[in-house]
């Protein structure tokens, strides 16, 4: 559907959106061949409730607000959940005394689409206007009773009751009873639409326990009878290619599936437990070419620095966090705006987890001896630009490394540390000389990733210094929120704020829309170190990763802790969330 840019600009300025920013974004259009529209919406200029009622002014439709409104299943089930995902539809009520069926969509322009759901319901359509993230929000409302759609999987016997155990079938009438097929699909698919990271599928004493890592955290879906527990492990062993006989030794395999018409792929680790093999399952989406540095929580200035340290023709950028913290993703963002035909990138990963066009990407496989020590030194007789090493896990791997950041090839890498001034002493622990180090980093980030405040049900919270200081026991946590609200505050404000000693944060309270966890999506916080000389005369005197850090922030750099707070003032997470993934 497209919006008339001319009657977008207009409206942006009626939402006192000012001239210099509309022009920014007319530009940025251009250049990318893009809508204005789809600008607009990417850089979240407007609220996605607010940018709907604009787009509804312009195409002269009623505006809905999905999570505002109360739909039953019966009727929300109307339109199948595969048909409202791809054709961005929903119904939402019906009016009796009119015969009519009220539908939400985001084209109501498609009039065949309209008219075959007018046929098949047998009622007239009242359409609505909505945007495709209320929709997705909405379709969470299919998956609130996941419990029950799995296990009515299940034979009425088998299935678990308040206060009950479970009837178990004996080995004869198993595979009868249930289609282990549909089952493990259904885990996978709803793993997808609920857009969780990783799939847990565990075996306890007497249950087969399914859990969902959502927005980094793990939230459990359904308790199986441990009945089933051995057919879903066959069942995963035969898609990822795995030895089905095979149940003393920790396996590691590939499953790619076609869901909901994207390609879908599933990193798959089984490992042998007390009371069974446990597989842990990480889905693998191929990246967005809207997803960026910027749109992930990479602040201007930090972008600057990572784009210049990264484009030098030599040296070394090393991405530091813990596992699940984003690293990866950062890395291939970086190397993609780097990709082109005059340049020659290489990486070496295990595994690999996005397949990018144009870059040469190399598997670790240890049963060649092909590590990521010995895939580094051929890659270097491979001509290349840029190198890419997964993870430098060995004192091997980061001596080649940090060699190849001196002799002309600009070098990146991942490393587990807790802050990017403890990657260097890391470095050090690995055997890598200070002196080297100072000759071949250019910068290093850190990362962790926190959970969004759900647009629909965030509210804004006071608390004051001594309860700051209190429940959060960081140290300098207030004076750290003055420095940092002075961006956010008026002076009048600051001066009320410092006479009260209160500051305003914000919290989800929950609602249907976020599955009343209060939260929606995740996004990151960053501290970029840039090497300057007197981090570097730090290093050869042998500082500790405080003392490094000290002279960091003299340079410049902003903390992770800040870069958190100042996303919990401005009302994009909470602080409950920046102090429990950085835990200082």
């Amino acid at each position: 559907m497209q919006i008339d840019s001319q009657k977008l600009i207009e409206g942006l300025s009626h939402r006192k959106i000012d001239k210099t920013t509309i022009e920014s974004l007319n530009e940025e259009a251009k250049a990318t061949s893009k809508t204005l529209y789809e600008v607009v919406e990417k850089k979240h200029i407007l609220s996605d409730e607010d940018l709907g009622r604009l787009v509804a002014e312009i195409i002269g439709y009623p505006f809905i607000n999905l999570s505002k409104i109360e739909i039953s299943n019966e009727i929300l089930e109307i339109v199948p959940e595969n048909i409202a995902l791809k054709q961005g539809i929903v119904t939402f009520g019906i009016d009796e005394s009119k015969n009519e069926i009220k539908i939400a969509t985001v084209n109501p322009f498609d009039l065949e689409m309209i008219h075959d759901l007018e046929k098949k319901i047998g009622r007239k359509a009242e359409v609505y206007y909505t945007t495709l993230p209320n929709i997705k929000n909405i379709i969470g409302k299919y998956h609130q009773e996941l419990k029950n759609i799995f296990l009515n999987m299940l034979p009425q016997h088998l299935r678990y009751k308040k206060n009950e155990g479970v009837e178990q079938s004996s080995p004869e009438t198993f595979e009868e009873e249930i289609n282990i097929v549909k089952i493990f699909n259904s885990i996978l698919l709803h793993a997808y639409r609920q857009h969780a990271s990783d799939i847990h599928i565990e075996a306890t004493k007497e249950h087969t326990v399914i859990r969902y890592r959502i927005d980094g955290v793990l939230h459990k879906i359904v308790n199986f009878p441990k009945l089933i527990h051995e057919a879903l492990v066959t069942r995963c062993k035969i898609l990822s290619g795995l030895r089905i006989d095979e149940t003393r030794a920790a396996q590691d395999g590939r499953i790619a599936l076609k869901l909901d018409n994207d390609d879908v792929a599933f990193r798959v680790s089984i490992l042998p437990t007390h009371f069974g093999e446990k597989i842990v399952m990480r889905i693998l989406v191929e990246l967005e070419d809207s997803v960026n540095l910027l749109d992930s929580g990479l602040g201007e200035e930090d972008y600057k620095k990572v784009i210049l340290n990264s484009t030098k023709p030599y040296g070394m950028m090393i991405v530091t966090g813990p596992t699940g913290s984003g690293k990866t993703t950062t890395l291939y963002n970086i190397i993609k705006l780097l990709n082109s035909e005059e340049s020659n990138i290489a990486t070496i990963e295990d595994p690999i987890e996005y397949g990018i066009e144009g870059i040469n990407q190399v598997q670790v496989n240890h049963s060649t001896n092909l590590t990521f020590a010995t895939g580094l030194r051929s890659l270097l007789r491979q001509d290349p630009d840029s190198i890419l090493v997964g993870e430098m896990r060995d004192q091997e791997t980061a001596q080649i490394a940090v060699e190849s950041a001196m002799t002309g090839h600009m070098v990146f890498s991942t490393l587990h540390a807790n802050s990017a001034a403890v990657g260097i002493p890391r470095l050090v622990e690995m055997g890598i000389e200070p002196f080297l180090l100072t000759a071949s980093i250019n910068s290093l980030i850190a990362q962790r990733l926190v959970r969004k405040l759900c647009p629909f049900c965030k509210q804004s919270q006071t608390y004051s210094a001594d309860t700051l200081k209190l429940v959060y026991n960081t140290k300098n946590i207030t004076e750290l929120v003055k420095k940092i609200a002075l961006k956010y505050y008026s002076p009048e404000d600051i001066e009320k704020l410092e006479f009260n000693n209160e500051f305003v944060f914000y919290k989800g309270m929950g609602c249907k829309a976020c599955g009343n966890t209060g939260y929606k999506g995740r996004l990151g916080i960053y501290e970029v170190l840039e090497m300057n000389e007197e981090i570097k005369n730090v290093m050869l005197k042998g500082g500790s990763s405080d003392e490094i850090e000290e002279a960091a922030v003299k340079g410049g750099m902003v903390t992770m802790l800040e870069n958190g707070i100042e996303k919990a003032l401005s009302g994009q997470t909470s602080l409950e969330e920046v102090i429990r993934v950085i835990k200082t």
